[in-house]
């Protein structure tokens, strides 16, 4: 299947109106990630790790996300595996298992500084997930809350967030979990999460945009700006630069 007639079946969103500039970053171990470099030309910039759906690419998380990052940090959309189940000409890819993503993760990370010396903050990055990337996510996060304490996850990982990993992630560190959905009864078990992280003390919000379909494409990103913002606003990395027009 074309990648038109994924978009036309709502598998994916539509594609940014406007193109990012990308960057491809050997990973050492790992195949190549995806690089949105940020606005700002100088100084030290936070990271946001992409982890893309099963069945997608990389470089189509790098396409939609820049709408919703807008220059504030390194947009660094990880690779993952090649799905062994169809075409090669179909360039679809997945993830393994867990310990392995989040070695690519530290990978990326590290590939990154390598290239880019005293420009990258390594700390605290920001992860951003469809689905299966959701659910790896919201697992790192419950994991290692003070080093992921900031969550956006979009379509995925509601399972993952039981009463026992909601304390965790609060209690460890946790910081702010936004949720993006396409489909209404995501945007209700989302509510329904955040209720739960509100009494934690945890900030928490949904967007969600009916019939937009399992995706995180246009225009999602853009609806989840402003919320995005709240995500990220006690975070003085994040706001230390203007967002970059057009994004």
């Amino acid at each position: 299947m074309t990648r038109a007639a994924l978009l036309a079946c709502g598998i994916l969103g539509l594609a940014s109106t406007a193109a990012a500039e990308t960057v491809t970053l050997k990973v050492p171990g790992f195949r190549p990630s995806v690089v949105v470099p940020p606005a700002a030309k100088e100084g030290k910039r936070p990271v946001v790790i992409a982890l893309h759906g099963n069945f997608d690419r990389a470089q189509w998380n790098c396409e939609e996300l820049p709408a919703l990052v807008q220059g504030r940090a390194w947009l660094v959309c990880i690779r993952g595996v090649p799905r062994k189940d169809t075409p090669k000409e179909l360039n679809r890819w997945t993830y393994g298992a867990r310990s392995r993503v989040l070695a690519e993760i530290d990978a990326a990370l590290s590939a990154l500084d390598a290239r880019y010396p005293g420009r990258v903050d390594r700390e605290r990055p920001l992860l951003a997930g469809f689905s299966l990337g959701a659910i790896y996510s919201a697992r790192f996060a419950v994991a290692t809350p003070a080093r992921f304490p900031r969550l956006y996850l979009v379509e995925g990982s509601h399972k993952v967030w039981t009463a026992k990993n909601m304390r965790r992630f609060a209690r460890k560190g946790g910081k702010a979990v936004l949720f993006g959905c396409g489909r209404k009864g995501c945007g209700a078990w989302s509510r329904r999460l955040c209720r739960g992280f509100a009494r934690l003390k945890v900030r928490c919000a949904e967007v969600t945009v009916p019939g937009l379909g399992h995706s995180y494409g246009d225009p999602l990103p853009r609806r989840a700006r402003p919320l995005f913002r709240e995500l990220i606003s006690d975070d003085p990395r994040f706001s230390a630069v203007d967002p970059a027009p057009g994004r």
